[in-house]
């Protein structure tokens, strides 16, 4: 919010240099973002949280100052003289949704002259960022900024009968806003409307046949306190964010509307734009207590870590505007004025006390006793050593949003009666496609891909660890507490995503795209660097994926999750020109077979021997069956099996294949003799025949 230094000047005398004041005011919470102009001609740029509307105006902002630095504040001039006819006869409000409107002030202005505002008023609002348009619209802008209280002109000839409605919309009706805009309107809508249409869209714009021009000569004059979030969803809806909208949004205290149609009154009257009708209609509904806090001094102190003098407290919270009453020694009454909407509690009144006195005078102090021991969270240990092996294989970390819509389900075919359909759908969705949990990363990692496509970027590969969610649907996912029964199932996932190349080709050498295999390399690499020596991969089926070229991966008893290849018909529909390959691994399974104890081993003294083998099987033959019954038979001198061919051709008979083997020998107290290794070799292959049916196929 841009402020100028000298509007500031005129309601706390004795401001000390601009650059001063913005390290004071930052310093006690109102961050002053930056700092243009010098002297008088200074203009601030303060950064204004979601919980302090009471800042967004330059009279909140002078009034900070003024309790910060302890000075006198002067409050701006709300008298006006009612020259013209009463108000009774020109002018009716009533108030139909009081949930969405607390209060509603209005005020006439009679015979007025419409022409520009004066040199000094246009230069305020300029520098505030704000185009001058005529005096009227110029008054109610000034005020806005002055006091955060947004205000809206009316030409009263265009009102049907004077007659003012403040309701919710009809399904059905429109209304073209100032900016020429026709807007849909529906029963969610609060407007401003006569007697038979809406005028105006409350807290946010006006609608144009009732906007002040040149030929006005009476004005309505708004000052209402609509409901925050109304104004919000609305403002969101339209996607019209407007300097009303924003203070609405952060929510307006009722008797700020009052102040604020007073102080407009008055300006109409002094600067002769016309004449102010007598009276005003307060439409009050919605009226609220105030609110009282009790507040004890040694608990501040206790707190704050500090010695403070209850007399001090007292000045602190009078200067900010707080009334105290009822003192009783140990504590004392305090009531929040009706701006302070943010202060509800007595944590929040200590707050306040620490913000004043400063948080730079607040003495550091070392705790007593010895340092807590550092505690090595397990799971987050886990993750980094997920990432690190993942961005060691070429992937690159994602982070995508945890929502997703029904739709993306559909896209990758998941069936009605999938658990991953056991969706969680959210009740205030931000868009269209953002309209439930996710209930499974290969939605993220598919779009991400279809992102890379659209900009012709072929060669992706990424990783996410993320959550996923589902309604509880298994004891498994049930807590015995009643109060977290209707939470969703949350699980911790690993998503891999390969398509094209891994890395860039290097000169005079091709690279081939990622496959199956790549994937299958890339999970190995992470299940062994997490210490699993025991893990298989077995044929599996999933919707999203090809049939004959998806697997799970299988440590010990656990089921750690799945990859494959997308499925040609969404890899189509998705306009992909590269095959893509989608992985799931569930993280928390992950961390329960992670092995802790990690010995160091002796590196090999004598040298290994590496012999092929080359084996035919059916095939339906799966290849962890085949390496099984090479560990089996050679278990005591095998130190590695690696698969490093597969065919199927001319030179093997119909419904069977080819798999080549490197079997590594090796032991860890003598050098092996070659008598020793064809032993071993030649006891392989007796029990891959014996086994799995194999026959050696000839080296010819």
């Amino acid at each position: 919010m841009l402020v100028p230094y000298s509007w500031l000047a005129e309601y706390v005398p004795g401001l000390p240099p601009p650059e001063d004041l913005a390290r004071a005011l930052t310093l006690s919470g109102t961050a002053c973002e930056s700092l243009t102009g010098e002297g008088e001609d200074a203009v601030f740029d303060f950064e204004i949280t979601h919980d302090r509307p009471d800042c967004l105006s330059i009279f909140g902002i002078a009034r900070e100052a003024a309790a910060v630095l302890g000075l006198e504040l002067k409050h701006p001039d709300l008298g006006a003289s009612e020259e013209g006819p009463t108000i009774d006869g020109l002018a009716t409000v009533k108030i139909i949704s009081p949930d969405l409107c607390k209060r509603y002030n209005a005020r006439v202005v009679t015979e007025v002259n419409i022409g520009p505002s004066p040199e000094w008023m246009q230069k305020r609002l300029i520098s505030c960022g704000i185009r001058p348009v005529n005096n009227v619209v110029d008054i109610t802008n000034y005020v806005m900024l002055e006091l955060g209280q947004p205000l809206h002109a009316f030409d009263l000839d265009l009102i049907k009968d004077g007659a003012i409605v403040v309701r919710r919309a009809r399904d059905g009706e429109s209304i073209t806003t100032i900016d020429g805009e026709l807007r849909e309107l529906s029963e969610d809508i609060l407007v401003i409307s006569n007697n038979r249409s809406p005028v105006a869209i409350a807290g946010i714009m006006g609608d144009v046949g009732t906007e002040v021009t040149e030929s006005t000569t009476q004005v309505l004059l708004e000052a209402a306190t609509f409901d925050s979030v109304s104004v919000w969803r609305t403002s969101r809806a339209f996607k019209m964010r407007t300097e009303a909208s924003v203070r609405f949004s952060g929510g307006m205290w009722p008797e700020n509307a009052r102040l604020g149609i007073d102080r407009a009154a008055g300006l109409m009257v002094g600067l002769k734009v016309g004449k102010v009708a007598s009276g005003r209609i307060d439409e009050y509904p919605g009226l609220e207590a105030p609110v009282h806090i009790r507040l004890r001094p040694d608990r501040v102190n206790r707190l704050l870590g500090i010695s403070m003098d209850e007399e001090e407290m007292k000045l602190i919270l009078m200067r900010l505007g707080f009334v105290l009453d009822e003192w009783d020694g140990d504590s004392c009454r305090v009531l929040v004025p009706d701006h302070r909407m943010d202060v509800t509690e007595e944590e929040d009144l200590v707050e306040e006390v620490a913000r004043v006195f400063g948080y730079d005078k607040i003495p550091s102090t070392i705790p007593a006793g010895a340092p807590p021991e550092i505690q090595v969270n397990p799971a987050r240990h886990m993750a980094s050593k997920v990432g690190e092996v993942l961005r060691g294989c070429g992937l690159t970390e994602i982070d995508t949003m945890t929502f997703t819509s029904d739709a993306a389900c559909s896209e990758l075919r998941l069936p009605e009666e999938d658990i991953s359909r056991l969706k969680v759908e959210l009740r205030n969705p931000i868009s269209s496609e953002h309209t439930m949990l996710r209930t499974t990363l290969l939605v993220s990692l598919v779009d991400v891909l279809k992102r890379n496509a659209s900009r012709q970027r072929d060669d992706v590969a990424i990783y996410e660890l993320g959550k996923v969610f589902q309604r509880r649907h298994s004891q498994k996912c049930n807590k015995e507490s009643d109060r977290e029964a209707h939470l969703p199932c949350e699980r911790k996932k690993i998503g891999l995503a390969l398509m094209g190349k891994l890395h860039e080709p290097t000169l005079g050498n091709q690279v081939p795209d990622a496959d199956f295999f790549h994937m299958k390399g890339i999970i190995e690499a992470l299940l062994e660097s997490l210490g699993y020596d025991q893990y298989r991969f077995e044929k599996a089926i999933h919707p999203s994926l090809h049939v004959g070229r998806t697997a799970r991966v299988i440590a010990g008893d656990s089921d750690i999750g799945y990859f494959g290849e997308l499925h040609p018909a969404i890899n189509g529909a998705l306009g992909f020109k590269k095959r893509a390959y989608l992985a799931e691994l569930d993280l928390e399974t992950l961390l329960l077979g992670m092995r802790t104890d990690w010995e160091v081993r002796q590196l090999p003294r004598f040298p290994a021997v590496t012999r092929d083998i080359a084996v035919v099987v059916p095939q339906n033959t799966e290849n962890g069956r085949v390496e099984e019954g090479i560990w089996e038979a050679g278990a005591t001198l095998v130190e590695k099996v690696s698969l490093f061919d597969i065919y199927v051709g001319p030179q093997v008979p119909a419904g069977y294949k080819s798999l080549a083997y490197s079997i590594t020998y090796r032991s860890f107290d003598r050098t092996l003799t070659d008598e020793e290794v064809e032993a071993a070799h030649a006891k392989i292959v007796e029990n891959l025949i014996s086994r799995v049916g194999a026959s050696i196929r000839s080296q010819d």
